[in-house]
């Protein structure tokens, strides 16, 4: 790219360790920066000669400085739903069940619906299962005194507060619906506890997400990436426009984000993350007719890549998914795959209009399947430069990887996945075919670009909150215990979060590096990650994030009022 020449700087940060990812700025000290964009990056002398009468100077003091965070696969409107929501599948005690209320409670402005579901759903699939809990109306009211609070056991009965029933208008004196019953203590005063109907009508009750309330949503989701230094996000996202105007067999939108709370934001200048949106393969035909073409958008909002789902960890033979417990492995398919020849068309038709394709896949079964599509996509369009995806990527068969390398292939790999999903893998398929589990080292020396990813907000059901801090999903990929021959160094990790994202999303020009000309999207982190010690990177905090230049978050909360 060619480097725009800037007389002047409005923000200089310097004395620090720059981590610049641009092997043309190996070593530098101090950044400068001019609008919205990188004027210079080298040693404090030379960078501060831009310096004038109105740039604001930020001394690093040692710090360290790296481009900003890009988290290549989150599910936006689902964490911006879940901000109301309490996540309950792993709780069964009364203090768990207060602490997680409580902490839902202190973020949701008064009047909103709280809800949560599935509440002592892994202590019920225990061999010899507990009782389900049976929360204590008294403690819920007093966290919750100015919400209403619905949450549903993994019975399917539930439990209200009393802001709920005084919204129904329910009391003591209230009878019992027919096919239900609500809760009594022994003096006749309701418990909480909703039975069969008296629940479900509750349930019909709480008011429907409206994009108003998802804005609220939003702006926390937004705040607690730009404080972890994520400025970029790459969204499974959809256009309603477009997808509310077919039937589908199923509820497949239920992962992808509405597009319109981004254009809101952005509309209102509150747009914090620059989102590059993964919209639905099979609706690609009618993108072109509402403006989205590869490439299409601007920097705050990009279209030009499109998702599809293969599978849920479907494996190759010879594969027993009796013998794979907690490895999230299978024979069959995911009810949202639409079957090979129907794939492939898609895929086809998706690339020759020159979108790039990730496609939802983790078993090695469906990987093959996905790779087959690619290849025989790219014999049928001809040469050019694609960057296709594969989505998660858990388990690949040896002879795949030098197929996906070939293909250029990006691989979207998940930290948390491999916390929650590789024990009992090397029981299930042998430690020769377990060892080929969340190969990342393997992608890397087989040519593959590698992205670590959140999957923000975590698993639907929420069986499981995806860890979406980059640090700490940077720390599992160098320190991994599950077949450490695959671990990958601090210099690459950084690089799958910034570089190659900017890259997969064909965006290497406009970010992803400390580069002149480039956004000035930085994080200032407090300690420097760069020397053999992983344990850095635990230690270490996010003490600044820059977007274009603005402060959008720091530690010191006073900074913002200065920026």
């Amino acid at each position: 790219m060619s480097t725009p020449a800037f007389d002047h700087a409005d923000l200089i940060l310097f004395g620090g360790t720059v981590w610049t990812g641009d092997p043309e700025y190996p070593l530098a000290s101090a950044v400068a920066v001019a609008g919205d964009r990188i004027a210079r990056v080298g040693d404090d002398r030379d960078v501060l000669a831009l310096a004038g009468p109105g740039t604001r100077t930020v001394d690093l003091d040692g710090r360290m400085l790296c481009p900003g965070f890009i988290d290549a696969h989150t599910h936006f409107e689902n964490a911006a739903d879940w901000h109301f929501q309490v996540a309950l599948t792993d709780v069964n005690d009364h203090a768990t069940l207060a602490q997680r209320v409580t902490v839902v409670a202190d973020r949701v402005p008064a009047g909103i619906w709280i809800t949560g579901g599935d509440l002592g759903d892994f202590a019920s699939t225990q061999p010899s299962p507990p009782a389900l809990l049976e929360p204590r109306l008294a403690e819920i009211d007093a966290l919750t005194p100015d919400n209403p609070l619905l949450i549903r056991r993994a019975d399917h009965q539930y439990f209200a507060n009393s802001k709920a029933f005084e919204v129904a208008k329910i009391d003591r004196d209230t009878p019992d619906l027919r096919g239900g019953r609500y809760g009594r203590d022994a003096d006749g005063e309701l418990n909480g506890m909703l039975y069969g109907q008296a629940g479900e009508f509750m349930h019909r009750l709480v008011t429907p997400v409206s994009l108003a309330q998802k804005r609220i949503g939003a702006q926390a989701v937004m705040n607690r990436l730009n404080a972890l230094g994520i400025t970029s996000i790459h969204d499974i996202a959809r256009l309603p426009e477009v997808t509310e105007a077919v039937v589908p067999p199923v509820f497949l939108e239920r992962s992808f984000s509405n597009a319109g709370i981004f254009q809101s934001l952005e509309e209102n200048g509150e747009l914090t993350v620059r989102v590059y949106a993964f919209l639905p393969l099979d609706t690609f035909e009618e993108l072109a007719g509402h403006g989205i073409t590869p490439g299409s958008g601007g920097e705050w909002l990009r279209y030009g890549a499109l998702k599809i789902f293969i599978d849920s960890g479907a494996m190759l033979p010879p594969f027993d998914a009796a013998n794979a417990p907690g490895t999230g492995l299978t024979d069959g398919w995911s009810y949202r795959f639409v079957g090979v020849e129907r794939l492939t068309e898609l895929i086809v038709a998706g690339d020759a209009a020159g979108f790039d394709i990730g496609v939802h896949v983790q078993g090695d079964r469906g990987i093959r399947i996905a790779i087959d599509a690619f290849e025989f996509a790219a014999s049928k369009n001809g040469e050019r430069n694609r960057r296709h995806r594969l989505i998660h990527a858990w388990h690949v068969a040896a002879e795949d990887f030098r197929r996906a390398g070939e293909l250029g292939l990006v691989a979207d790999v998940t930290s948390d996945h491999l916390l929650h999903y590789s024990g009992g893998v090397d029981a299930a398929l042998g430690e020769e075919r377990g060892g080929l589990a969340f190969a990342w080292r393997r992608m890397i020396d087989s040519h593959l670009t590698v992205n670590l990813v959140s999957d923000l907000p975590g698993a639907y059901n929420k069986s499981h909150v995806a860890e979406i801090d980059p640090l700490r999903n940077m720390y599992v990929a160098i320190t991994r215990g599950f077949h450490p021959e695959q671990a990958i160094s601090i210099d690459e990790a950084l690089t799958a979060y910034t570089v190659n994202p900017a890259y997969s999303a064909r965006e290497e020009e406009l970010k992803g590096s400390i580069t002149p000309g480039k956004l000035a999207d930085l994080v200032v982190l407090s300690e420097n990650v760069l020397g053999s010690d992983p344990e850095m990177l635990l230690k270490a905090v996010v003490e600044q994030t820059y977007l274009g230049g603005r402060l959008v978050y720091a530690a010191d909360a006073s900074q913002l009022a200065l920026a």
